[in-house]
């Protein structure tokens, strides 16, 4: 019989097969807490896909299933198990979800699928008849103005990854812990619902608005045409669609969720507001390894040169080709800079060569160089000012390993990127600031706040040390494992462990 695990962590597109914040920190934590026996349920793209971990995983986990969203097709199934009292429950559920009424799965799975492998199979959801009926009846309910074709196509790739997760193999374990809401939230729901084991949420960033960002620059969603004579106002019937899912997916989510954790106060309102019990909300900041970044030592400096950092992947929700375009207006007024770009560029390989393209059109291919995966340690130690671009953050880590090598940091206006320079409270913001605070997509501000720095060291070491002095006392890596820790023991106790 196979060892039950403490803690099933529930992740999706992430640890440990790509590298990033929330890989970093789920590493961080399961590494800190040798006595907590780990599994790791991964849900990724596309079913049977190879996937190389990008991480060792430590002794205590114990293992790691895989699941894909998309690829093959449903089995045949056999003849039909549901009743028309059953879909009719399903189509309760839709009206209840669309008319903001809590949602609960319990006694709709106890119909549908009251265990991976029992009741409807993916097919009799997808293809049977009732399943064609109620598609209509929410068609010509909701949307009798746009194509039926392109409404049925959207229905079916919005729901084909939830039938296919209603029968996935979770492992069995004490307590579940999902790293975000979306479909591993979708998960950790079916299980509380099914089994009453504890289930805790932690989300670092607001997935709902994460994904309605990239949504509304998805090129790959059908957009109806409009009628003659009329504008097009919005993202779109199909694009608000598919943002509807993933805000009522964060919904079901929260209404399972025994804890809520983020990673800071404007992210537990969002949270609240959107369906989140307060009760239940809790704030545990990031923390940093102070031992290991703070004993980088910078490496000696090249008369006229200044160098920028850009620490991160090279994906659009980083907003790589703005610090480009910040560069360029620097090395007019500043020629000795150089700017690194230090980060996997394997994971939009489109956008990373869109990057590239854009640095050679600007002229700054010269200044710009893209070290790919790299020890961000040594690139550290090279840097004068550190700069995030981001469309969307929660609390960079990456703010934190500057400021424990006593960095100044410049970042746009998300997430926690502001209460991490200014300050979160009265004796936090009494340490003074430790970088500028820029727009969102604001090449010349990136630009005006990277010269302030550079033509002003004094202003750096400042910057650098007030840095420092803040991570070391609100961001150490011991406080996030004792609160971790903390947490599960309350929930195994919870779960009779």
């Amino acid at each position: 019989m196979a060892e039950v695990a403490d803690v099933c962590l529930i992740l999706e597109g992430t640890y440990p097969y790509v590298t990033g914040g929330v890989s970093g920190w789920v590493h961080q934590l399961v590494t800190a807490l040798p006595e907590i026996r780990f599994t790791l349920f991964h849900i990724g793209a596309t079913k049977g896909e190879t996937v190389t971990p990008r991480y060792t995983l430590p002794p205590n986990v114990l293992g790691v299933v895989n699941v894909g969203l998309h690829g093959g097709d449903e089995e045949p199934a056999p003849p039909s198990k549901l009743s028309a009292e059953d879909w009719a429950a399903m189509k309760v559920f839709h009206d209840r979800l669309r008319d903001g009424a809590p949602p609960e799965l319990g006694a709709l799975l106890a119909r549908v699928a009251p265990a991976p492998g029992a009741g409807a199979s993916g097919h009799e959801l997808v293809y049977g008849r009732a399943a064609w009926e109620i598609v209509t009846q929410l068609y010509e309910e909701r949307a009798p103005t746009v194509s039926f074709v392109d409404y049925f196509w959207t229905w079916r790739f919005t729901h084909l990854p939830m039938f296919r997760l209603l029968h996935a193999p979770v492992p069995e374990a004490r307590v579940y812990h999902t790293v975000s809401t979306g479909w591993a939230g979708l998960v950790a729901s079916l299980v509380r619902a099914r089994t009453g084991r504890p289930v805790l949420l932690t989300e670092h960033g607001i997935y709902a608005n994460e994904r309605r960002m990239e949504i509304d620059q998805a090129d790959w969603i059908t957009v109806q045409r409009q009628a003659p004579m009329t504008l097009m106002a919005g993202p779109g019937f199909f694009k608000e669609l598919w943002s509807r899912l993933f805000y009522r997916l964060s919904r079901i989510t929260y209404a399972h969720a025994d804890l809520i954790v983020t990673i800071f106060e404007g992210n537990r309102v969002a949270q609240i507001n959107d369906g989140a019990d307060p009760a239940r909300t809790l704030v545990v900041p990031n923390g940093v390894d102070l031992a290991a970044f703070g004993e980088i030592a910078p490496n000696p400096r090249v008369p006229g040169i200044f160098t920028v950092g850009f620490i991160g992947r090279v994906v659009p929700i980083k907003d790589v080709k703005t610090f480009l375009r910040a560069i360029r207006i620097v090395a007019d007024a500043l020629p000795g800079v150089r700017a690194r770009v230090v980060g996997p560029v394997d994971e939009d390989e489109e956008y990373a060569n869109e990057c590239r393209t854009l640095a050679a059109t600007l002229g700054i291919e010269d200044k710009i160089e893209f070290t790919g995966r790299a020890d961000v340690k040594r690139h550290y130690a090279d840097c004068d000012v550190i700069v995030l671009t981001s469309l969307s953050e929660g609390v960079p880590l990456v703010i934190l390993e500057a400021y424990a090598a006593g960095i100044p940091v410049i970042a746009s206006d998300v997430g926690a990127c502001r209460e991490m320079i200014h300050g979160r409270d009265a004796a936090d913001k009494a340490l003074g600031p430790s970088g500028l605070v820029t727009g969102i997509a604001n090449p010349g501000a990136t630009a005006d706040a990277i010269l302030t720095l550079a033509r002003d060291p004094g202003l750096r070491k400042e910057f650098g040390e007030a840095g420092r002095t803040r991570v070391r006392t609100y961001y150490d890596e011991a406080d996030l494992v004792r609160s971790y820790r903390s947490i599960y023991e309350r929930m195994l106790r919870q779960a009779g462990a």
